[in-house]
């Protein structure tokens, strides 16, 4: 998905397919799940014990936990080429709206109509979204422009898009607040990425929710 951090300190940034890692949080993920940790990862459940709300969920073979800061982390499969897929996890402060600029919302159904007033965005559909028991909202966008586009801002920056790169992202409200479970990959291998993480949305448990 190429989410990119690009204000942290004025220095650094995370990119999905650009070699960021994940660093091991405190070693108490949820019961049955094993703590999520950067490199390959095994099959299996796995939880994130630093991250709120708690979000658990199942992997098959190919997956690599490679982002984690403050407010975000995902898990990869291809990282560092053009093709990387991206299942993503955000707590959502603003999203980037009107002539670019940051809309704080406090609430789900507030993130697609100032998403779809970006200028360097294209949405490709809205939807009704229902995950984990919860009823958000889906949008699915492109990079319509030459550059990355920012697309919204959780505790440790802003997050943009990249050119060729798609992006499906839903939003709920928690608890904890807005919460953005996302999905990336390029242009040219769209139907494939949905397709591959499609068993790990499928398998999302949000806070104590069942799938």
């Amino acid at each position: 998905m190429r989410l990119r951090p690009l204000a942290l300190l004025g220095a650094l940034v995370v990119a999905a397919g650009c070699g960021a890692t994940t660093t091991t949080a405190a070693p108490t993920a949820a019961a049955g799940a094993q703590e999520i940790r950067g490199g390959a990862l095994a099959p299996g459940t796995y939880s994130h014990s630093g991250f709120e709300p708690r979000i658990t969920f199942d992997l098959e073979e190919g997956w690599q936990g490679v982002q984690n800061t403050n407010g975000f982390f995902d898990v990869q499969q291809d990282p560092d080429t053009p093709d990387v897929i991206a299942v993503q996890f955000g707590n959502v402060e603003a999203v980037f709206g009107d002539d670019g600029s940051a809309v704080e919302i406090d609430e789900a159904a507030d993130a697609a109509p100032n998403i779809r007033e970006n200028p360097g965005l294209n949405v490709l559909g809205e939807s009704p979204s229902l995950m984990s028991g919860l009823e958000g909202f889906t949008v699915e966008i492109e990079n319509a422009a030459e550059g990355d586009v920012q697309v919204l801002r959780v505790p440790a920056g802003p997050l943009a898009i990249s050119p060729e790169r798609r992006l499906w992202v839903s939003f709920f409200d928690t608890p904890n607040g807005v919460l953005a479970v996302m999905v990336g990959g390029s242009v040219a291998r769209w139907e494939d990425s949905l397709a591959i993480a499609e068993p790990v949305l499928e398998s999302v448990r949000i806070g104590d929710a069942a799938p």
